[in-house]
């Protein structure tokens, strides 16, 4: 009988623990590429950053590698293949589909087994889809740094000085950034500043996770905007927009989102005030910018990309006092 007692007991353990982990294949293709003698890797989050944990292996005949990762349901999986098992083998891809200046890729795990799509070493992607988020947070009380207040987090390889906030309304700071739709979980904290050490530690629920301190958000179908909190607290406030800012409101397109001459701008608003354009590299240095008067409330612009380095740019769009951004790549 303790045989048999014992035996369920490890059954149901294996169970269990099999219960707390699900399967992400990842798969890289290798075509035009002399694969290394000592196979392909993948390096991560899941293998402490260690390029000999994980090899993939050749599917059949094609130049696709694959390997199933056994991870935690509904965490960050980031990650970057290596021709190789060492580092200075690693991938570095364009940033229009990796993680800030890390250049890691990232898929959220869900509570089911996923299978991510081949990607060419090295490259993204022909499309990358992404969801632009609004992040707000409310000053009120506090002296804000001169460099001005960021935020920090999994979108953005966790740069305390990638994503900037500008002045929306009142004490509230705000900044819209195009986020990889490969994340499902949002995690971030804002910073009072541009340096780890100016960060908040918001204490647990309602809005934060009470280990990390990070706030969380989950990503909707399409785009969305995160609570506005007061900065290092769970209070959360009310934006007042008032009639200025309701005139402010307005939308804009960008297509194509891959251009290698120019890209069009579709602007609509309520209002006929000057509207200016500013390109950023992905690191956030200004590449070009210019203001125009309008006659129209809506309309078409082309901007000229033919000069520019490929990459991965953001247009920001300023009008009577609101601020929107989108990616676009120049290729």
């Amino acid at each position: 009988m303790k045989k048999i007692n014992l035996l369920f007991s490890l059954m149901f353990a294996a169970v269990v623990l099999q219960a707390q982990t699900v399967n992400v294949t990842l798969k890289v293709d290798m075509t035009g590429l002399t694969v290394s003698t000592d196979s392909v890797h993948v390096v991560g989050s899941f293998n402490g950053w260690n390029p000999t944990a994980n090899v993939l292996t050749q599917e059949g005949t094609t130049n696709i590698y694959s390997c199933i990762l056994a991870v935690k349901p509904s965490g960050d999986v980031e990650y970057k293949f290596m021709n190789g098992n060492a580092w200075g083998k690693e991938e570095s891809a364009p940033m229009s589909c990796t993680t800030g200046n890390s250049h890691n890729r990232i898929v959220t795990s869900g509570i089911v087994d996923i299978v991510v799509p081949a990607v060419l070493f090295n490259q993204c992607p022909t499309s990358v889809p992404v969801k632009n988020i609004s992040f707000f947070v409310d000053m009120e009380g506090l002296t804000v740094d001169t460099s001005s207040v960021h935020v920090a987090g999994n979108f953005n390889g966790w740069n305390p000085s990638f994503t900037k906030l500008t002045l929306y309304s009142g004490t509230v700071y705000k900044a819209t950034y195009p986020v990889l739709a490969s994340i499902t979980k949002l995690e971030y904290k804002y910073v009072n500043g541009s340096s780890w050490g100016k960060d908040e530690t918001a204490q647990g629920a309602p809005c934060a996770d009470a280990t990390s301190h990070n706030r969380l958000y989950t990503m909707p179908a399409g785009d969305g905007s995160v609570k506005n909190y007061k900065f290092n607290t769970c209070t959360e406030t009310q934006i007042n927009v008032g009639v200025k800012n309701a005139e402010s409101a307005f939308n804009f397109e960008v297509f194509p989102t891959i251009s290698s001459d120019y890209i069009n701008v579709k602007f609509e608003s309520a209002n006929k005030n000057e509207i200016q354009f500013n390109v950023y590299s992905i690191s956030g240095v200004l590449v070009s910018s210019e203001t125009m008067n309008r006659t129209e409330s809506n309309f078409v612009k082309r901007v000229s990309v033919a000069e520019f380095s490929k990459g991965v740019y953001l247009l920001e769009v300023a009008n009577n006092g609101s601020k929107s951004v989108k990616r676009f790549i120049v290729n």
